[in-house]
């Protein structure tokens, strides 16, 4: 199971959420499958941040413990920007 996040705010406006809030919300939904469906599943689940993700703040989102990848938009038509937000994916 995918899940994708994505403020409503941001979708389409270019506006991303801050690391910190973007964190939040997806430890939140990862807490809200665990106490559902328990730690198994919560853990198995991928949780997607889709607002707005670039090479400018791609690593600093990714690095946050609940955020497994990214819903890129329009930098993944820019393939220099796409390489950039792989390589921060990549990161320890």
């Amino acid at each position: 199971c995918i899940i994708a996040y994505e403020p409503i705010w941001a979708i389409g406006t270019g506006k991303t959420a801050t690391s910190e809030q973007a964190g939040e919300v997806c430890t939140n939904i990862r807490a809200t499958i665990r106490a559902l469906y328990g730690a198994r599943v919560a853990r198995s689940v991928t949780i997607q941040y889709g607002g707005s993700m670039n090479p400018k703040n791609a690593e600093e989102l990714l690095a946050q413990p609940d955020i497994d990848g990214g819903l890129i938009g329009g930098a993944a038509l820019k393939p220099e920007q796409f390489v950039d937000i792989i390589n921060a994916a990549n990161q320890e």
